[in-house]
């Protein structure tokens, strides 16, 4: 997802909990905590269809979301395996097309993302079975539910039908009943790999209860490649008495940040959540409302904030959420590792593409 914001996917659009699907094999991790707009959102090489606010302790998502995955459970406890399917996969006004017809444009179009998600099917089988780890149905349910609890969350905070976030989820990427089950068995498979290596500390319980509950700041940003120009616009903020209305169409008109068409008005966050880049955190922490800070650096420009509010904090206390932050971090903390693992597996992988078809979407994906 292209973005010229100091935080990946933009920073001013509205909170959407789909937008942040990560662009290769995007496989499912319920990253406790995250949104898309912040600075360890990143690619996200293979864990986090859905990067959402938080997960919640109940709740379940209409059926229908999740079309095509009682198909997609016997698919993968088959063990993954496809049976090639007969005849002409289509036909125009009644006349057949083969599949040679259609191959090797469908190798060209998605053939890289396909080769990749086989060969880290592979190697993750063949680490599973070294490690003496079988996946159970019960497994594959429980990654579903994971993805459930996450959408239901999702939906909430933005009013959205969960089932309307998977289905776009699922056709923005192409995730059919055969390549969501498989996305499934990946995830129960490398966590079981990963399970009982994650600790939680109670500094780390502590801090996610201050960012999750404790206050927060709503900021309005101008970014600009330039120092030069950030100060520039920061001292016609300043000349208009740092009036919001007159910063805001300064960050509408200027701001190369994807918040500009809101006049560069962001999500309330915590100036204590380490997911934010720093230099704007701690500029926010110093300001009162109506306040402009200095220009900072930051990773994609250069950074003009205007504090707007200082939210309260919203009375939950620490005790009351304690267990729940603690299953947020322990899936944060197994989704990193999991990321780590399938990296590392997927290094070992020795893939020889013979297909030319196939050939040429690798080495375009690589950019060779």
């Amino acid at each position: 997802m292209a973005s010229c914001s100091w935080l990946p996917g933009g920073l001013g659009t509205p909170y959407q909990p789909v937008v942040a699907v990560v662009d290769r094999l995007g496989l499912i991790g319920l990253d406790a905590g995250m949104n898309p707009h912040t600075t360890a959102g990143g690619r996200g090489l293979l864990i986090g269809l859905l990067l959402v606010t938080g997960c919640s302790n109940g709740g379940s998502t209409s059926t229908h979301a999740f079309d095509g995955l009682d198909r997609a459970d016997r698919y993968a406890s088959d063990g993954g395996r496809v049976i090639p399917k007969a005849g002409a996969p289509l036909s125009i006004d009644g006349q057949a097309v083969e599949w040679s017809t259609v191959s090797d444009r469908l190798a060209e179009a998605a053939g890289a993302v396909v080769v990749e998600e086989v060969a880290l099917d592979r190697v993750i089988e063949r680490e599973a079975a070294a490690r003496g780890i079988q996946i159970t149905q019960a497994d594959l349910d429980r990654e579903r539910r994971w993805v459930a609890r996450a959408v239901d969350q999702g939906a909430r905070s933005s009013g959205a039908d969960p089932a309307v976030l998977v289905r776009e989820i699922r056709q923005r990427r192409g995730l059919g009943p055969e390549r969501f089950a498989a996305l499934l068995r990946r995830n129960a498979a490398l966590r079981a790999m990963v399970r009982g290596t994650v600790e939680v500390s109670t500094e780390q319980v502590e801090r996610a209860w201050r960012t999750q509950h404790g206050e927060r700041v709503r900021i309005r940003i101008i970014l600009t490649p330039s120092m030069t120009d950030a100060q520039n616009l920061r001292s016609q903020a300043l000349a208009a008495g740092s009036d919001e209305y007159t910063f805001a169409k300064l960050a509408e008109t200027y701001s190369t940040d994807n918040s500009a068409p809101l006049g560069g008005l962001i999500e309330p966050f915590s100036t204590e959540d380490p997911a934010y880049e720093e230099t704007v955190r701690r500029v926010a922490a110093g300001l009162q409302p109506g306040q402009i800070g200095p220009v900072v650096a930051t990773r994609n420009g250069h950074a003009v904030i205007l504090l707007t509010d200082r939210i309260p904090p919203d009375g939950v206390t620490l005790e009351e959420s304690r267990e729940r932050l603690r299953e947020q971090i322990t899936l944060r903390q197994e989704r990193i590792s999991m990321d780590q693992l399938a990296n590392q597996l997927l290094r070992s992988a020795h893939v020889r593409v013979f297909d030319p078809a196939l050939s040429w979407s690798v080495e375009a994906g690589r950019g060779d």
